[in-house]
């Protein structure tokens, strides 16, 4: 299956910045195929800047001690290790 050749942007932020600039939602709405348009408020600027609230099942994930093991947790080549010693 052939597809046309896309005129849509890479990646939702270049998406966003861009509507933002030239008046914001109404032009993303534009750009963005109707299919889609449930699913605004993930690209809003506001939204993206929160965190998110508590949910009823957040939990500490408990693990036995409260430091991770000593040790390297990649290998390092003699002089890597030396250069990090010095």
């Amino acid at each position: 299956m052939d597809l046309p050749p896309s005129s849509y942007h890479d990646s939702p932020e270049e998406l966003w910045y861009e509507g933002e600039e030239q008046g914001g939602i109404k032009t993303v709405i534009k750009v963005i195929p109707s299919t889609y348009h449930r699913y605004l408020d993930v690209l809003s600027k506001v939204k993206a800047e929160k965190i998110p609230p508590h949910w009823f099942c957040d939990h500490n994930i408990e693990m036995e001690g409260s430091l991770p093991p000593a040790g390297a947790i990649y290998y390092l080549s003699d002089q890597e290790s030396d250069t990090l010693r010095a």
